[in-house]
Protein backbone atom coordinates (compact mmCIF):
# COMPACT_ATOMS: atom_id res chain seq x y z
CA UNK A 1 0.00 0.00 0.00
CA UNK A 2 1.25 3.42 -0.89
CA UNK A 3 0.24 7.05 -0.49
CA UNK A 4 0.87 10.02 -2.72
CA UNK A 5 2.88 12.83 -1.09
CA UNK A 6 -0.21 14.95 -0.36
CA UNK A 7 -2.03 11.97 1.16
CA UNK A 8 0.88 10.88 3.37
CA UNK A 9 1.21 14.39 4.79
CA UNK A 10 -2.47 14.37 5.74
CA UNK A 11 -2.09 10.88 7.23
CA UNK A 12 0.87 11.91 9.40
CA UNK A 13 -0.88 15.11 10.53
CA UNK A 14 -4.01 13.21 11.60
CA UNK A 15 -1.93 10.62 13.45
CA UNK A 16 -0.10 13.36 15.35
CA UNK A 17 -3.47 14.85 16.31
CA UNK A 18 -4.62 11.43 17.53
CA UNK A 19 -1.58 11.11 19.78
CA UNK A 20 -2.38 14.49 21.35
CA UNK A 21 -6.05 13.58 21.99
CA UNK A 22 -7.30 11.59 24.97
CA UNK A 23 -8.24 7.97 24.44
CA UNK A 24 -8.48 5.76 21.39
CA UNK A 25 -9.31 7.23 17.98
CA UNK A 26 -11.63 4.35 17.10
CA UNK A 27 -13.39 4.30 20.47
CA UNK A 28 -14.32 7.95 19.83
CA UNK A 29 -15.72 6.98 16.38
CA UNK A 30 -18.05 4.22 17.61
CA UNK A 31 -21.08 6.51 17.78
CA UNK A 32 -19.98 9.17 15.33
CA UNK A 33 -21.70 10.30 12.14
CA UNK A 34 -19.12 8.48 9.98
CA UNK A 35 -20.48 5.03 10.89
CA UNK A 36 -21.78 3.48 7.65
CA UNK A 37 -23.00 0.19 9.08
CA UNK A 38 -22.94 -1.61 12.40
CA UNK A 39 -23.73 -4.88 14.06
CA UNK A 40 -24.05 -5.54 17.77
CA UNK A 41 -20.24 -5.84 18.01
CA UNK A 42 -18.68 -4.13 14.95
CA UNK A 43 -18.96 -0.93 13.00
CA UNK A 44 -17.75 0.14 9.56
CA UNK A 45 -16.39 3.58 8.80
CA UNK A 46 -14.61 5.03 5.78
CA UNK A 47 -10.86 5.24 6.27
CA UNK A 48 -10.22 8.95 6.72
CA UNK A 49 -7.04 8.71 4.60
CA UNK A 50 -7.44 5.92 2.08
CA UNK A 51 -4.48 4.23 0.49
CA UNK A 52 -3.80 5.57 -2.99
CA UNK A 53 -2.29 2.32 -4.28
CA UNK A 54 -2.65 -1.27 -3.04
CA UNK A 55 -1.27 -4.34 -4.80
CA UNK A 56 -0.23 -2.18 -7.75
CA UNK A 57 -3.70 -0.74 -8.41
CA UNK A 58 -5.50 2.47 -7.52
CA UNK A 59 -7.76 2.29 -4.49
CA UNK A 60 -11.31 3.38 -5.25
CA UNK A 61 -12.84 2.71 -1.82
CA UNK A 62 -11.30 2.08 1.59
CA UNK A 63 -13.37 1.15 4.64
CA UNK A 64 -12.52 -0.25 8.07
CA UNK A 65 -14.27 -2.83 10.22
CA UNK A 66 -13.71 -1.99 13.88
CA UNK A 67 -14.85 -3.85 17.00
CA UNK A 68 -16.93 -1.70 19.33
CA UNK A 69 -14.92 -3.00 22.28
CA UNK A 70 -11.33 -1.78 22.52
CA UNK A 71 -9.36 -4.90 21.56
CA UNK A 72 -5.79 -5.30 20.40
CA UNK A 73 -6.14 -8.57 18.53
CA UNK A 74 -8.63 -10.79 16.73
CA UNK A 75 -7.56 -13.44 19.23
CA UNK A 76 -9.33 -11.36 21.92
CA UNK A 77 -12.71 -11.49 20.10
CA UNK A 78 -15.71 -13.22 21.59
CA UNK A 79 -17.42 -15.83 19.42
CA UNK A 80 -20.05 -13.23 18.41
CA UNK A 81 -17.36 -10.72 17.43
CA UNK A 82 -15.65 -13.38 15.32
CA UNK A 83 -18.93 -14.24 13.63
CA UNK A 84 -19.76 -10.58 12.92
CA UNK A 85 -16.24 -9.88 11.63
CA UNK A 86 -16.26 -12.83 9.24
CA UNK A 87 -19.84 -12.14 8.07
CA UNK A 88 -18.88 -8.56 7.18
CA UNK A 89 -15.65 -9.70 5.52
CA UNK A 90 -17.57 -12.24 3.44
CA UNK A 91 -20.18 -9.70 2.36
CA UNK A 92 -17.55 -7.20 1.25
CA UNK A 93 -15.36 -9.83 -0.40
CA UNK A 94 -18.28 -10.71 -2.69
CA UNK A 95 -18.45 -7.00 -3.61
CA UNK A 96 -14.81 -7.10 -4.76
CA UNK A 97 -13.09 -5.77 -1.63
CA UNK A 98 -9.73 -7.03 -0.39
CA UNK A 99 -9.49 -7.78 3.32
CA UNK A 100 -6.35 -6.67 5.16
CA UNK A 101 -5.32 -6.37 8.80
CA UNK A 102 -1.95 -5.82 10.45
CA UNK A 103 -1.00 -8.09 13.30
CA UNK A 104 -0.77 -6.96 16.90
CA UNK A 105 2.62 -5.34 17.47
CA UNK A 106 3.18 -4.50 13.79
CA UNK A 107 5.37 -1.40 13.45
CA UNK A 108 3.09 -0.24 10.60
CA UNK A 109 -0.04 -0.34 12.73
CA UNK A 110 -0.93 3.25 13.65
CA UNK A 111 -3.77 2.44 16.08
CA UNK A 112 -3.59 -0.34 18.68
CA UNK A 113 -7.36 -0.93 18.54
CA UNK A 114 -7.78 -3.89 16.18
CA UNK A 115 -9.18 -2.92 12.78
CA UNK A 116 -9.54 -4.61 9.44
CA UNK A 117 -9.27 -2.76 6.14
CA UNK A 118 -11.75 -3.35 3.31
CA UNK A 119 -10.07 -2.12 0.13
CA UNK A 120 -11.72 -1.93 -3.30
CA UNK A 121 -9.35 -1.58 -6.24
CA UNK A 122 -9.67 -0.23 -9.75
CA UNK A 123 -9.98 -2.84 -12.48
CA UNK A 124 -7.44 -0.93 -14.54
CA UNK A 125 -3.84 -1.94 -13.92
CA UNK A 126 -1.35 0.90 -14.48
CA UNK A 127 1.30 0.26 -17.11
CA UNK A 128 4.01 1.97 -15.03
CA UNK A 129 4.42 2.63 -11.30
CA UNK A 130 7.31 4.68 -9.97
CA UNK A 131 7.77 4.94 -6.21
CA UNK A 132 10.56 6.61 -4.26
CA UNK A 133 10.49 6.66 -0.46
CA UNK A 134 12.64 9.77 0.07
CA UNK A 135 11.58 12.17 -1.20
CA UNK A 136 8.18 10.52 -1.19
CA UNK A 137 7.11 10.27 -4.82
CA UNK A 138 4.49 7.96 -6.33
CA UNK A 139 3.44 8.04 -9.99
CA UNK A 140 1.18 5.61 -11.75
CA UNK A 141 0.43 5.77 -15.44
Amino acid sequence: MHHYRKTIKRYYALNEGDKAADGCTFCREVSGPKVLYETATMFIIPNRVKYDMFEGRRVIDHLMVIPKRHLGSIDDFTDQEKLDQMTIAGEYETKGYNIYARGKGSVSRSVEHQHTHLIKLSDKKPSVIVFAEKPRILFDL
